[in-house]
């Protein structure tokens, strides 16, 4: 019996060790962020995250409404960051091509560590949907996670940050 006890104890580090505690999330997010070049979340902002990439549909096609909620945020404690897979050339190319495409959050092109951390946290697909959309609160815990390019889920992020947003 305490042999079972021990694997379990031990297959449960496994495969939570790696991930961060929902208090450490900012700081273990930072991390990620400060290594490409952004600057860290600071305390007191609430982040808005997006998944994307280029060759998704539904997420260049809801990329207008979520840059109305950074226009309607901007000078707030508010931060909008789009993590992709993709290198930032493939963006540039697809701006070359699309003169009149904006995307208005802060970019993290290839990084791979954030976009792990972010995957991570959808029960739902695993991290294997996008657009995929994360929220962390000013107190820099991850309050939500969900997937899809939907009117429902931009109000999701447009009611959260109504309440929470100074």
């Amino acid at each position: 019996m305490l042999s079972l006890s021990l694997v379990f104890l031990l297959a449960s580090y496994l495969v939570f060790a790696g991930l961060p505690a929902k208090e450490d999330f900012r700081e273990t997010l930072n991390t990620h962020l400060e290594k490409e070049g952004l600057a860290p979340i600071a305390e007191g902002e609430i982040v808005v995250i997006n998944l994307w990439a280029t060759w998704c549909g539904p997420c260049i096609k809801e990329i207008p409404e979520l840059n109305e909620l950074v226009e309607k945020y901007e000078g707030k404690a508010v931060r909008f960051i789009a993590l992709t897979k993709e290198d930032r050339s493939i963006f540039d190319r697809y701006v070359e091509r699309k003169p009149d495409f904006s995307f208005l959050y802060e970019h993290s092109f290839n990084n791979l560590q954030a976009l792990e951390l972010i995957a991570a946290q959808d029960k739902k697909y695993q991290g294997r949907a996008i657009p995929l959309h994360a929220i962390l609160d000013a107190e820099g815990k991850l309050v939500e996670v969900f997937v899809g390019a939907s009117p429902e889920n931009t109000a999701k992020i447009a009611n959260f940050l109504a309440k929470n947003a100074k």
